[in-house]
Parts: C-alpha cells; structure tokens; sequence
C-alpha cells in the first residue's frame, strides 16, 4: 500500500476533551438526490395523526447540517450513564432490555464483555464531551468515528439520534403497527417476510422461540413503517440487516424516526428503482485503487472482476457479515453516522489494499478472486483501517475523481456488451451445430432399416436352406 494510506494517530486522545479544530469530513459538494421515482402504490391513511405528521416532518433531515452547528437540539443534552453504571450491570453491545419498549428480550444472553481500559477512557471522554452546551456537530461525529466509537448500546441510544439531529421530541405512539403492512404492496411485504426469516444471525443463540417471533415482527414493524411513509423508497435485500440492527440498539419506538432518518440520509440512492447508480458508484474503488495500489487493480482487470464483490458490504454496512459481531457491527454504525454516505466504499478498498497479498496468491481467475473478496475475515485491524478510510476520504474526496468512476462505469457497460455479445454468438453457434446433427442424422434411419432387412432376409434363407439340407439327408 502506498505511502498515503499509512495510518496516523486517531484525532481524538482517549484521556483529553475533543479538539476544538475538526477536520471536516462532509462533502460540501456532494448534494443528497431526493427526485426518485414513486412506486405505483394507492396512497393510503397513514395511523399516525396529522398532529404528529405536521409536527415531526420537520426532523426528518433533508439537507445536511454543517459541522458547525450546535450539536444539542434547544440546548438539550442527552443524559449519559457514568461509568460505574456500565460496570455494575455489565451492559455491553447487544443487550435488548430497553425500558419501556417492549422488550425484545428481557435478558442479555451473556453477551456482556469487561470494559477495557481504553473503553472506560473513552466513555470518560464522551460524558466530558456531552456536558459541554456548546458541542458542535462535528465534534459529536469525531467522537462515533474515533477509535472505540460510542463504545456501548446505553450511549448509542442517547447519541444515534442526536447524529440523525432528532430530536427528544420525535418519540410517538407504536399503536396500530400490527397493521402497517396492509398499507404497502404485498408483493413488497412478502419479501420482506422471506428476508426477516433469514435475520436470525442478528440476535442470539440463546433466544427462545417467543423471543425469536417478537424480533421478527418488530423488525418487520419498522421497515414496513418506513417504506409507507415514504412511499418513493423501495425496499431492497440487505435493508433488514440494517433495520435489525437499529432496532437492536434502539428498540422499536426510537427505532422508527431513527430507521427513517437513516434511510432518507445515507441509504436513499439504494432504495430507488434501480441499482444503475449504486453500481456506478462501486466504482470509487477501482477510482482508489488506482492510486493507492495500481498493481492491484491491474490484477483484478485482469481476471475481468468489477468491484461488485462489495455490493452487500455497501449496502448493508457490514450488517450482514457481521450480525453475529455485534461490538465490531455497532462500531461500525458509529462510524458511518459520523461520516458522508460514500464513506463504505473507501473502507472497502483500504480493505481489498489491505489484503493485496492474499489476493495475488489466489488463482487468478475472476470466481476465485470473486470468491475471496466476497469473504472479509473476522481478524481485520478496523480501528486502523478506519483510520485509513477517513485520510483517504481527506485525500481524494469524491468529487476530485469522479471522472474516473463515470470512465470506469462506461468501461464495465461496453465489457457488459461484449460478453452478452459473446454469449449471443456462443448460442448462435451451438443451436447451427444442433441443427446441423439433426440433418445429418436423417439418412441414417432408413440406412438402418434397409441394413436390417438385409440382414433378416439372409438369416432366414441361411436357415431355410440348412432345414432343406438336414432334410434332404434325413431321406438318404
């Protein structure tokens, strides 16, 4: 890897307040696209009162805010439990037993872990952190994306929000939710179904069968919530990894404004009709690769692999690979919260550069390097690789190469037309030579015939004669 994704030391000290000065991270050019196409859906009531419509609409962020801005929303800050708290009752990521939520779980299957030092220093920092009233936006990100991240699911559920700049007010009713699916196409919902099914990964083993049942029709709760809501967002497969994990960190009622916000925010591009620009967008890695580690990508050229390998690493941040990893998962969420929407995919190549020797020493053909790329190991050095991702991000935003990306795509287009043009001669050919048998395989029926015939008439005239020649000397 070259000498710009070496790592540096993490902006924010685990035994100091957060810096004054905050490098911006967000890309002042990079505009959300909120004109996507509607579905062809009947517009339906919503449950929820138009009291609560007109006074919430508002939260839903549809522009970014600057990093300047305050972090507290009418100088509210959140309450952070102190550290002796997370000691006591052994609280770790994962834990399902919100108050007044309805519970998923009322315990916590034993995923509770021991703090380590570096995790209490941080918690130190961030309760420092939350009591300052003048906390900006970006100083609130640096500390989600700093190493440990929010560290615990208790300061997730007091911070996600404030990320999403929701505010304490945005909490309403669950009632009617046992319904909502009514209100979106069944075809839809039935794939939702299908896909919930297969969410087991996201909570424990150890879960009773009622435990199991609930999580599912929560998870299916809130992403039906949110695709009737916005009735221009359509579900695709990878976004219940997403919603199950926010509705592990944030139950099911907080889960709702923050799901949403998530999905207007950071997930809107995947959520259009189709996945043309999410495909273009794949391509920032080869964009990287081509200046952090040339000899890479022209290997995996090469073998004609195109960086779709990290298309459910994109579009469930990680939540798929890593359900059962729930510490290293919510890490991750803190992470891309803090960060711009294209941030997954630097990560993704930091990732593939990190790994550029196991890559060479793979076959070189394009199902076994596929096959590895699509497999992250569970010993990857995240904290350093984040590190990278973020200097990288600094380095090359993505507006300095996005002529590369749009060059890249319109190069996977032409190759796309060149093997369908292939496989198209390749049919071609094969139903010619198909053809072809079945017209020299015609004489040879009636061959057959006659050769049998002839074969026939000569046995029985060889024994009609032997029968007459038996007789005859019978007489004699």
């Amino acid at each position: 890897m070259s000498n710009n994704m070496e790592p540096e030391e993490d902006e924010i000290s685990l035994d100091s307040n957060v810096p004054e000065m905050i490098t911006e991270m967000s890309d002042p050019n990079e505009k959300p696209n909120l004109k996507v196409r509607r579905r062809n859906v009947i517009e339906t009531v919503n449950f929820v009162s138009k009291e609560e419509t007109s006074d919430t609409k508002s939260d839903v962020p549809l522009v970014r805010m600057s990093d300047s801005t305050k972090a507290w929303y009418d100088n509210i800050m959140p309450q952070i439990p102190d550290i002796a708290d997370f000691s006591l009752s052994g609280k770790q990521n994962g834990a399902l037993n919100h108050e007044n939520d309805n519970s998923l779980v009322e315990h916590n299957f034993g995923d509770t872990e021991p703090l380590t030092n570096r995790e209490r220093m941080k918690i130190s920092v961030i309760r420092g952190s939350v009591a300052n009233p003048n906390l900006t936006l970006g100083e609130l990100k640096l500390l989600g994306c700093s190493s440990e991240g929010l560290v615990n699911d208790d300061i997730r559920r007091a911070l996600w929000p404030t990320l999403l700049r929701l505010s304490e007010e945005t909490t309403f009713s669950i009632n009617g939710l046992e319904t909502i699916h009514s209100h979106i196409p069944n075809e839809v919902y039935q794939q939702i179904l299908k896909d919930v099914a297969r969410s087991g990964s996201h909570i424990s083993q150890n879960a009773t069968q009622h435990e199991i049942d609930h999580f599912h029709e929560q998870l299916t709760q809130l992403m039906c919530w949110v695709l009737h809501k916005h009735s221009m967002l359509n579900y695709y497969q990878g976004y219940n990894d997403i919603a199950a994990t926010v509705l592990l960190v944030m139950g099911l009622e907080k889960g709702l404004r923050v799901l949403e916000s998530i999905s207007l925010e950071f997930l809107e591009r995947f959520m259009e009709k189709t996945m043309e620009k999410v495909n273009q967008e794949l391509f920032y890695i080869f964009a990287l690769l081509e200046r952090v580690h040339p000899t890479l990508l022209e290997h995996l050229e090469n073998v004609e692999l195109f960086p779709h390998f990290a298309l459910a690493e994109y579009t469930t941040w990680y939540a798929h690979k890593y359900a059962e990893n729930r510490k290293l998962l919510h890490r991750l969420f803190d992470y891309f919260l803090g960060s711009p929407p294209l941030m997954p995919l630097y990560l993704s190549t930091v990732i593939v550069a990190h790994r550029a020797t196991e890559i060479f020493n793979t076959t070189p053909d394009m199902g076994h390097t596929h096959k590895v790329l699509c497999t992250l190991p569970d010993d990857l050095p995240f904290e350093t690789l984040l590190v990278e991702a973020k200097n990288l991000y600094r380095e090359y935003p993505p507006e300095s190469i996005s002529n590369d990306v749009r060059e890249f795509d319109r190069k996977r287009k032409c190759k796309e037309q060149e093997w369908k043009a292939k496989a198209e001669a390749s049919r071609q050919e094969r139903e010619k030579q198909r053809q072809l048998r079945i017209v020299k395989s015609a004489p040879r029926i009636p061959y057959r015939i006659r050769s049998y015939k002839t074969i026939t008439v000569v046995t029985i005239l060889a024994l009609g004669l032997y029968a007459f020649l038996r007789s005859s000397s019978g007489l004699n």
